[in-house]
């Protein structure tokens, strides 16, 4: 099973998501920004963790007048419970951010773009509690402060007592 970081998002409870930096994020263009920069802070509760080498960003851009559309997947490495774009994988996506960046200069009105998250979440012992709970914090800057994205989110939004019982065992 992969759970997508953005389907978390909208599927939290809206009290857990903060406004103020959902808003910031709706003003960042992931054409322009540096992903060097980007990282993700998940703090997961106990009995839940991510597979190793399964986190991935991935970023798509499309133009509606050509047709023409690429996507990329981009490995993100893990140091504690921060997430960053794997080094060797930064060429690709600045690549793919100057394809997209040209679109938008040709036909402004018919490019768009999207970017994802997604990770394959594994079990520790007899997993979480029902009543778990986790928190994402987002770095849109090298040496920026996390900005909280979701504080205190059920665990039970994304994912059913079902599906966290069939997810695997962590290694």
């Amino acid at each position: 099973m992969r759970l997508s970081f953005l389907t978390f998002i909208v599927l939290s409870a809206c009290a857990s998501i903060v406004p103020s930096t959902v808003l910031r994020l709706n003003g960042l263009s992931p054409t322009t920004a540096d992903p060097a920069g980007f990282a993700l802070d998940l703090t997961l509760p106990a009995g839940i963790d991510v597979l190793p080498d399964t986190a991935q960003l991935t970023f798509a851009v499309a133009r509606s007048d050509t047709g023409e559309a690429q996507s990329g997947s981009y490995s993100l490495e893990r140091k504690g419970d921060v997430f960053r774009i794997a080094e060797d994988d930064l060429p690709a996506l600045r690549a793919l951010q100057a394809t997209a960046r040209a679109w938008k200069v040709e036909n402004d009105a018919a490019a768009s773009g999207s970017i994802g998250l997604t990770l394959t979440p594994c079990l520790i012992g007899d997993g979480p509690t029902p009543d778990a709970r986790v928190s994402v914090g987002l770095r849109l800057e090298e040496n920026g402060a996390f900005l909280p994205l979701v504080r205190g989110g059920p665990l039970s939004a994304v994912a059913s007592a079902a599906e966290i019982s069939e997810m695997g065992v962590c290694p």
